[in-house]
């Protein structure tokens, strides 16, 4: 295993470690790693916004998708799509980043399929950038800085509703 594939597990399984969350045994800790790069690759840092993994996009996702509340359309095509791209592109993760963007960009455009889970993971990207910080993203309001974003009042204590 090449240095950079073996720090890239390395911090997937911290994270799922340090998760409690359901989903770590519905998605392999590779296909964890899968996500976390596609995350990167539709979220790159740029000099005005933080990148995926700063805003912390895999956590969000995976502290969220194993709750009551999240669409199981969105789960079932999350979870499918990532083990499809996985068994479709086993070379994935030994891939320079430029292929690697080549290739999802490549997929996206001959597969309505790709271009659904991509979309998706897209939406739940977003959110995990301009969420409150309470549901596993926005690390330390990244997301909410980079955009200048006034905060809203009042914030939640807990997450979906939880009695206080």
């Amino acid at each position: 295993m090449k240095r950079r594939n073996f720090i890239k597990f390395s911090a997937t399984l911290a994270l799922l470690f340090s998760s409690n969350v359901a989903i770590a045994r519905t998605i392999s800790k590779e296909k964890l790693v899968i996500l976390d790069e596609i995350f990167n690759i539709i979220f790159p840092k740029t000099s005005t916004m933080p990148s995926a993994k700063e805003f912390k996009a895999l956590n969000y996702l995976v502290q969220n998708i194993s709750h009551k509340t999240f669409d199981d359309d969105d789960k079932v095509l999350i979870v499918d799509g990532t083990k499809d791209f996985s068994e479709s592109f086993p070379e994935f993760l030994t891939l320079k980043d430029e292929e690697k963007k080549e290739l999802i960009f490549r997929i996206i455009k001959s597969s309505s399929y790709a271009k659904s889970w991509i979309s998706k993971l897209t939406y739940y990207g977003i959110e995990a950038m301009f969420s409150d910080p309470i549901y596993g993203g926005n690390f330390e309001q990244i997301g909410w800085n980079s955009v200048k974003h006034n905060i809203g009042y009042p914030r939640p204590l807990k997450t979906y509703g939880q009695k206080i």
